[in-house]
């Protein structure tokens, strides 16, 4: 969700801090709390904000955003490379890492200043400081004083989780916070961890130039996805020079005379960078959960199926409670929280969360793997569609990928997978049809524009109901 555009000299004029009553008051303004405070107030909730940093949290300062302003220019230059496919030719182009990086930062600056002009013109207080919970649900500002609220929602988000032994510097040895802050293109980088965040960066130093080796723990990439998506990024990222080592463990890392890492298997591999990308961790330290008599299980806050916490008329969103660390679930989460305080009594439900992986090419998908899918009912089938029978796909000569679509005993859709060119842009189609129960033979029968990518969604849902026209 992208909030409307602001110059940045029209910003809010923030609230410094001090006591008041509010109907709801929400820490933290990244997608859980932002996307909450608006929707509150427009449903005349008296609401206010607290943020120690930036407006729009982890996503819009630290995550999405500025990763995916940087795998767009990424995607650009792929495109460069193809180029010659298709009459095109160009003599030379070089990275300016520098202005990638300026743009990044402009970006977000602006997408900021929005969020806080969306706060004003909907008449959200946003509350600068650090806060913390108390007894009795008082939200306690730093410096401040106290904040009186009928109902809290806290959407504190996440940090990089920490590994013994490898500590970041945001020097040689990085986070993904620290990633984003590099000033100059390293020429090798390490990265621990082949999950989605490690997989979107070393698409992203590969594009710009940078030699990667990627090391997962596991025996496959992106072990959140069908067994067919790891098996061909990997084939894909090892065609394209990135050095991929899956099922291998990482002993220590050695800071000098040069930096690398000490493999457990005796392997050492040095770089010039080592990111560690080894998942998230909730950012609720400090928060005063304990006297506030908020439950924590597995440093996450615990909440009920409505999102209420232990406390009553305290509630928790987004990355600091069970469920994936996405931020469409984080503002989904606001907005269940809103209407719970608002009396609607409605239950969260993650299976119809898409996943968006922006590496190149895309993953996307939403509901159960086709293997969990199978493992619940016997009776599920797959109907598979490949990309290289499009005709837009052709044409653009991004022919790598497919799409699955698994559909239950009763013809719905258990869960769908697109790897290749829009998928992350796909998805939104297959959500809706899961989210209405739209079985596969009628959207079989949705027209879609021809030539257009979206029309690999049609062609499989013709081949689970028997009536394939352009597959094999």
């Amino acid at each position: 969700m992208t909030p409307a555009h602001s110059d940045t000299n029209n910003i809010v004029n923030v609230k410094k801090g001090g006591a008041g009553n509010y109907d709801l008051a929400i820490i933290g303004s990244g997608p859980a709390g932002y996307v909450a405070a608006l929707y509150a107030a427009g449903r005349k909730l008296k609401t206010c904000v607290i943020e120690k940093g930036p407006a729009g949290g982890t996503c819009l300062n630290n995550g999405c955003i500025p990763t995916k302003v940087m795998l767009n220019s990424a995607s650009i230059i792929s495109k460069i490379k193809d180029a010659g496919i298709h009459g095109i030719k160009i003599d030379g182009y070089s990275v300016d890492f520098p202005a990638i990086c300026a743009r990044k930062i402009d970006v977000v600056k602006k997408l900021g200043a929005g969020i806080e002009t969306l706060f004003r013109a909907k008449g959200v207080e946003l509350v600068r400081g650090t806060a913390r919970m108390s007894a009795g649900g008082k939200v306690v500002v730093e410096g401040a004083g106290g904040i009186q609220a009928e109902h809290t929602i806290i959407a504190v988000g996440s940090r990089p989780a920490p590994i013994k032994g490898m500590e970041v510097d945001e020097k040689d040895v990085l986070s993904s916070d620290g990633a984003l802050s590099l000033k100059e293109l390293p020429e090798s980088i390490a990265i621990i961890g082949g999950g989605v965040i490690g997989c979107e960066f070393a698409s992203l130093f590969n594009a710009l130039g940078s030699r990667v080796v990627l090391l997962e723990a596991l025996n496959r990439l992106i072990s959140s996805q069908s067994k067919e998506a790891s098996r061909k990024l990997e084939q894909i990222f090892k065609k394209r020079g990135i050095e991929v080592f899956t099922g291998v463990a990482v002993d220590s890392i050695r800071r000098k005379p040069e930096l690398s890492l000490n493999m457990k298997d005796g392997k050492i591999i040095k770089a010039e960078k080592i990111l560690v990308s080894v998942g998230r961790t909730a950012s609720i330290d400090g928060l005063g959960l304990q006297e506030a008599g908020i439950n924590v299980r597995d440093n996450m806050i615990e909440t009920d199926e409505y999102l209420k916490t232990s406390a009553g008329n305290v509630f928790a969103a987004g990355d600091c409670v069970e469920g994936p660390l996405l931020a469409q679930k984080a503002s989904y989460d606001g907005i269940l929280a809103c209407d719970n305080i608002l009396g609607q009594k409605r239950k969260k439900d993650y299976l119809n969360i898409p996943g968006c992986i922006y590496t190149d090419p895309e993953i996307a998908s939403v509901g159960l793997s086709e293997e969990e899918a199978k493992a619940r009912d016997p009776e599920a089938r797959t109907a598979k569609f490949s990309y290289l029978a499009s005709g837009k796909a052709f044409l653009m000569s991004r022919t790598e990928g497919y799409i699955k679509i698994t559909g239950d005993r009763d013809g719905r859709i258990a869960g769908a997978e697109i790897m290749g060119e829009g998928a992350c842009d796909l998805i939104g189609e297959l959500v809706t049809a899961r989210t209405l129960s739209i079985r596969i033979k009628d959207l079989a029968t949705v027209v879609h524009g021809h030539p257009t990518l979206s029309e690999i969604i049609q062609e499989a849902a013709r081949s689970f109901s028997g009536s394939a026209i352009h597959g094999i």
